[in-house]
């Protein structure tokens, strides 16, 4: 099956997976931003099959963050533009957060719901929300990124910080066996988001760290580390697009990552041709990577491709 078509059908059945046919009318919250751009916060509840709705205006580019966070495992979010015959995001399959650059101008709407088993159930899932609008086109540097993150007994300390006028992360471990050095990479954008994880379910955990240089033609950047049998730390490998022309069709940067269950998600907006003039198709390609052992470190590998 062509992989458009794939992914297509897939969101559209997820879609309607969740609220089978009701004529409950969903609870609609227009969303406004002051001066076209901003961050608002809700905190409310769902039951059954009545579902909530978040409509945005946006403009083409600008970047849209949405965090979720539910009481009920089956409550999740889907995102859609106005008249579109698929989602821009599935929740149950691609997990609670969502960061990319939005394809068109126009009205999306963020739609909250439970599974149809939980909602044929009657369950109640409390839940908070925040969705964040950004300009693509400028950086916010008004606040370091500064935060703490632990698993498996082992904590991180992410940090943004400068050093003779040029930007730098400071990744500080703590309880390792051997090693907690602390690691520093240079920034070449801004960091958006630092997530804690065990893809490869070895008991001992990674840190990634996701930056973004907003703007066309520039691309996402991942910053990784594996505790090794929580002894030390060692950089993780994230192949650049370029090395596979399946993925690099297309692709102008804008990438935004989530760790989504043992999987590392790349999404980003596909464009007609990789030249500086080409228009957007309208699709979102995402990525997913396992962790896998290679014969120099840890290596993030190409495990599926969609469309949608």
């Amino acid at each position: 099956m062509n992989i458009w078509l794939g992914a297509a059908l897939a969101a559209l059945l997820s879609l309607s997976a969740h609220a089978a046919t009701t004529d409950i009318p969903p609870r609609i919250q227009q969303v406004t931003y002051q001066s076209g751009h901003g961050s608002v916060q809700f905190k409310q509840s769902i039951k059954g099959y009545k579902t909530a709705e978040y409509k945005l205006n946006a403009k083409a580019g600008q970047i849209l963050t949405v965090d979720f966070k539910p009481t009920n495992t089956s409550a999740y979010f889907n995102i859609t533009a106005k008249n579109s015959d698929y989602a821009l995001f599935n929740g149950s399959m691609m997990g609670n957060h969502f960061l990319g650059s939005l394809p068109a101008d126009g009205e999306y709407t963020v739609q909250v719901y439970l599974m149809r088993n939980a909602a044929r159930r009657n369950e109640v899932a409390d839940y908070a929300i925040s969705l964040s609008l950004a300009n693509g086109d400028a950086v916010d540097n008004n606040a370091a990124f500064d935060q703490n993150l632990e698993l498996q007994g082992i904590h991180f300390h992410v940090k943004a910080d400068q050093v003779d006028g040029k930007s730098i992360v400071r990744i500080e471990p703590k309880g390792l066996e051997i090693d907690n050095t602390v690691q520093t990479r240079p920034l070449n954008g801004n960091i958006v988001r630092a997530e804690i994880g065990d893809l490869n379910n070895d008991g001992s955990p990674e840190i990634y760290i996701f930056t973004r240089t907003p703007g066309r033609s520039m691309p996402g950047e991942l910053i990784a580390y594996s505790a090794n049998n929580k002894k030390s730390l060692s950089e993780i490998y994230l192949p650049p697009i370029s090395e596979n022309p399946k993925i690099a069709d297309g692709y102008q940067g804008e990438d935004s990552f989530a760790v989504v269950e043992n999987t590392l998600v790349q999404r980003f907006p596909v464009y007609n041709s990789a030249d500086a003039g080409a228009g957007r198709t309208g699709k979102m390609r995402q990525v997913q990577y396992k962790l896998v052992a290679g014969e120099a470190g840890w290596v993030l590998r190409e495990d599926k491709v969609t469309e949608y």
